[in-house]
């Protein structure tokens, strides 16, 4: 598994882990993910880490990137 395989945009996560896709946003309002740590924005793109979403959400719901 390579390190780009360890961060999902939060469209990806979302429909991994089967949640909708404002709920990574208002966690990140809501102070549940630590910016520069767990979740960071690239670009115009957020991005967070597998371990991140692990930590939250458990196991993903859907098949992703392994």
């Amino acid at each position: 598994m390579g390190i780009l395989d360890e961060v999902y945009t939060f469209p990806e996560a979302a429909e991994i882990w089967g949640l909708d896709k404002s709920t990574l946003r208002k966690a990140v309002v809501n102070g549940r993910f630590k910016e520069g740590i767990d979740y960071r924005k690239a670009g115009g793109t957020n991005v967070i880490t597998r371990e991140a979403m692990i930590r939250e959400y458990g196991e993903p719901k859907k098949r992703g990137r392994k």
